[in-house]
């Protein structure tokens, strides 16, 4: 048997708006040309730098706005970035998308575990219950309860031993979910929804259908 690790947020969580929408309306406000997939491209992999929590954020590193414009390529105002920083960009509003439970009911039936493994504040507990996502579960290793995150190959072998065996990593982030799973010699399979990752062509699928097919022909089901 296959254990089935699973991300969260844009993988089986929508959150409303998503962060890095929340961030490029602030930079435009703030009078920077920007557009929501630059954005979300740096915010990527200035997150992906991040191993561990910080212990103000609750299970989350800190953005640093600095780094973020340079990814962008962008100046960086010492108040333009003071001010950024100082906005939440966390959602209260979560919702699952349309493909999460077809998908998780289809790996039960299967016969997988299935393992959250999620970078989240633990406010977790309260989306999974909301949701009703406990019952698809077999464990849960949320960084704000282990105090790694991904990219850090530690919180896969957290997942890992909860599972008793290995298997494949599904998640949204290239730069944390695919290439954190990879670090761990784990399967991953990449959830690109929005067309973010056009250079990545292995092991990429659009939504959770095509994922749950490119496990079958994995395992060859």
């Amino acid at each position: 048997m296959t254990a089935i690790f699973v991300d969260m947020g844009d993988t089986l969580v929508k959150f409303v708006p998503r962060m890095h929408e929340s961030i490029a309306k602030a930079m435009m406000e703030e009078g920077l040309e920007v557009n929501e997939r630059d954005v979300y491209r740096a915010l990527m992999k200035h997150m992906g730098k991040a191993n561990f929590p910080h212990p103000d954020h609750d299970g989350l590193s800190q953005l640093d706005f600095y780094d973020i414009l340079y990814e962008m390529g962008k100046p960086a105002n010492p108040d333009v970035v003071k001010r950024l920083s100082s906005r939440n960009y966390l959602s209260d509003h979560f919702e699952l998308y349309e493909d999460a439970l077809p998908f998780l009911n289809e790996i039960k039936k299967m016969g997988f575990k299935v393992i959250l493994v999620t970078n989240t504040t633990r406010k977790v507990h309260t989306i999974l219950k909301t949701l009703d996502l406990y019952r698809y579960l077999d464990g849960v290793i949320a960084s704000c309860d282990v105090g790694v995150m991904k990219p850090n190959p530690k919180i896969f072998h957290h997942a890992i031993k909860e599972a008793g065996e290995e298997g494949i990593h599904i998640g949204d982030v290239y730069e944390i979910d695919y290439i954190g799973a990879r670090r761990a010699y784990l399967d991953a399979i990449l959830v690109d929804r929005f067309g973010f990752y056009p250079e990545v062509r292995e092991n990429k699928v659009s939504d959770l259908y095509q994922a749950l097919a490119l496990i079958k022909e994995k395992l060859k089901f």
